[in-house]
């Protein structure tokens, strides 16, 4: 026998990268389990890496590039070679830049984005295109351009020091680990140092169940708490009034800014007390260090989201916690390829005049379109037409606000191509799908890009099945059949050598030490100064202004229940399963079946609705169907419901019943958007549910 374990790091499972090493004998893995031996993860694992081989193996993954036959969205495929597959794209492609312009073409790209997007941006701005679509603007990016304008840096929290008290807003990393931050990470701070904990969330989490102060607020009212918080902390004056003399700009404007935000106010507009308002407030001001895990779920809430992030970081700012071990720090990025440099930012042709974020009034500086912007600008053809769409590990039927939108915009481009593992509803609608490799099938670099101070060795551990080939050597053999041949790569490995170039190692050596970590300082500001137009945390935002945005926190008033749509819907995302994937794994599904609504007692008895009870959940955008689960967990005016869900089991001439259950055919995707990123709320939806009778909706 041949058996050898190999070591790696989860991906595309989730944003966590725990580390795992498998069991391999003569080319084929046989078992995964955790690395207890890992720096980062410490032999923790959840539920969707034990399923990576599961995922390798599994008899419904794509194979071979096929091409569509008859109508769109028909189910009927041509098996093809990869050829004559890249050689349609690239006609396709061309054409279509001829007759329209670059701009015409965009690309779609998924989560986790890895080394594929960054090629794509190469690809994109050599061939002229400024359309490089994510959703970004509902995750992550909101916190990280926000943190560039205000203090210079995305501050993270740091799990790796003593701290006194943590606050978990918008986050459940118990279930879903946010980029670069796993819930190991708190659940060992938790017990090693025993700090105060406040978590906000209108669910009560594991995590919430052992705070010491759960503020269950009201979907959507975020920046409100915020400015609650701020209000209190600065008319108390239990802010650093060292820190904000010396190290800030713009206080008394913040003074001014906050007056309204009264506790009172705030109770009002959240559903919160005001005196847990006040205690939650006062706690953390008064523990030094602190540190804030802000998460995902901010980001969805739409047109204020902007001024959330902006009113959080002035929060760490003003009580002394940015970059201070056990605080929200600056991570250093470890020495490799800039970014600027791989996406050729310096050879790019773009004309600034077809930025469609300069067009709709968001954010040029995003580097990338919103989801939202792309299908609006197919839909209407303005500013210009969008003709082609390339999708990588995207699923937008599913993942883009306004599914039905979606269906529509896909349905009026000449050309659509998608890269996946397994046919999705997206996929089923593509004149073209090309069989991608998953994770352990070929050598790879993680979280490259990301601001938290590392990246994460992949390495290739066994052959793809047929004919999968990574987004990575797709895109990189696309960039030179379209004629950047002198801009891309001979093959993946010197690709991947070039990046790690100025760490002094190459791939192989790099995955033999696994983790390639930035120095950790702290304080660095003392010496360097912010990386902000004024040296300082800006709580007045000198780049904000000169963009025509609001330049210290407010916030609008999100919108309101009705007799019509009396609860307001969020999401939930099941912990089983990351975005719309993997509905396929029978392991995974096993633990999560089909797809639910969580509803409280109160709310269920008022309708006459029972455990298991069949449910259909009515926005003004539409109607889906999903099963009652009755929790006290929830809000009575609040109803949670499962985010991703479609059927593989279906068949893809229904395009896998994509629209029964699927949260967003409850979302609009149209403006209003947030002014600065584009952001529309995916989880402040009002609504109303009626309970299904014999197949019918019985109004109660």
């Amino acid at each position: 026998m041949d058996e050898q374990w190999v070591k790696t790091h989860c991906a595309r499972f989730d944003h966590g990268g725990c580390g795992l090493k498998v069991l391999v004998e003569q080319g084929k893995a046989l078992r995964v389990l955790p690395d207890e031996t890992n720096s980062r993860s410490r032999g923790y694992a959840c539920a969707k890496g034990m399923a990576s081989l599961e995922r390798i193996y599994h008899p419904q993954r794509l194979l071979h590039p096929v091409k569509r036959k008859g109508g769109r969205g028909g189910g009927q495929w041509e098996k093809i070679s990869w050829d004559r597959a890249l050689g349609y794209a690239v006609d396709k492609l061309n054409h279509i830049r001829e007759e329209f312009g670059a701009q015409a073409i965009a690309f779609s790209q998924g989560s986790p984005k890895g080394l594929e997007y960054l090629l794509t941006m190469r690809l994109a701005n050599l061939l002229g295109t400024p359309n490089v679509a994510t959703t970004g603007h509902v995750c992550h990016w909101p916190r990280e351009l926000m943190g560039k304008f205000i203090c210079g840096f995305l501050p993270v929290p740091d799990y790796e020091n003593p701290t006194q008290c943590i606050t978990v807003w918008g986050s459940n990393p118990f279930n879903t680990n946010e980029e670069g931050i796993l819930g190991i990470h708190l659940k060992r701070s938790l017990m090693k140092y025993c700090p105060k904990l406040i978590v906000i969330d209108p669910y009560r989490t594991e995590i919430a169940k052992q705070a010491d102060l759960w503020l269950q607020i009201r979907p959507g009212t975020d920046n409100l708490l915020a400015l609650g918080f701020l209000h209190v902390i600065v008319n108390e004056e239990l802010y650093d009034k060292e820190f904000v003399q010396e190290w800030t700009k713009g206080f008394d404007a913040l003074k001014e800014s906050i007056l309204s935000y009264t506790p009172s106010m705030v109770s009002q507009l959240t559903w919160i007390s005001e005196e847990k308002i006040i205690r939650a407030a006062r706690m953390y001001a008064e523990s030094t260090p602190a540190l804030l895990h802000w998460g995902n779920a901010l980001e969805n809430n739409g047109i204020n989201i902007s001024q959330t992030c902006q009113s959080l970081i002035i929060l760490m700012a003003i009580t002394g916690n940015l970059d201070i071990p056990g605080g929200n720090v600056q991570a250093t990025v470890p020495p490799v390829m800039s970014l600027r440099k791989l996406i050729g930012a310096e050879r790019s042709s773009l004309d600034a005049r077809k930025n469609l974020c300069r067009h709709y009034g968001v954010s040029p500086r995003l580097p990338f379109v919103p989801s939202s912007i792309l299908i609006k600008t197919i839909l209407d053809e303005r500013p210009y037409a969008i003709k082609a769409l390339f999708i990588q590990g995207s699923n937008p039927l599913l993942s883009y606000a306004g599914s039905e939108r979606v269906f529509k915009a896909l349905n009026k481009l000449d050309c659509v191509i998608v890269s996946d593992i397994f046919m999705t509803p997206t996929a089923a609608m593509a004149d073209l799908v090309l069989p991608v490799a998953t994770n352990m099938e070929f050598n790879d670099i993680g979280h490259y890009g990301l601001p938290h101070g590392y990246i994460l060795a992949r390495p290739k551990i066994v052959d793809p099945p047929g004919e999968c080939r990574s987004d990575m050597d797709i895109i990189n053999e696309l960039g030179r059949r379209l004629g950047f041949g002198q801009f891309f790569w001979h093959g993946i490995e010197h690709f991947l050598n070039e990046i790690l170039a100025p760490s002094g190692m190459n791939y192989e050596e790099f995955s033999q030490k696994g983790i390639l970590e930035g120095e950790r300082r702290y304080f660095k500001y003392r010496d360097e100064g912010f990386a902000t137009p004024s040296g300082r945390v800006e709580i007045f935002s000198s780049i904000m202004a000169e963009d025509g945005y609001q330049p210290v926190p407010r916030t609008k008033i999100p919108q309101d229940t009705n007799h019509a749509y009396p609860l307001l819907m969020t999401s939930v995302k099941p912990k089983n399963f990351f975005h719309s994937g993997y509905r396929h794994l029978q392991s995974l599904r096993r633990k999560h079946g089909e797809p639910r609504i969580r509803i409280h007692p109160e709310t269920a008895s008022k309708y006459k609705i029972l455990q298991g009870d069949k449910v259909d959940i009515i926005s003004p955008y539409g109607r889906i169907h999903l099963m009652a689960k009755i929790s006290e967990n929830c809000h009575p005016r609040v109803v949670m419901v499962d985010y991703g869900w479609w059927f593989p089991e279906k068949g893809k001439e229904e395009l896998f019943d994509w629209k029964e259950c699927n949260i967003n055919i409850l979302t609009s995707g149209d403006p209003p958007y947030d002014p600065v990123f584009g952001t529309t709320p995916l989880r402040n939806i009002p609504c109303r549910i009626e309970k299904v009778i014999k197949g019918h909706s019985y109004d109660h």
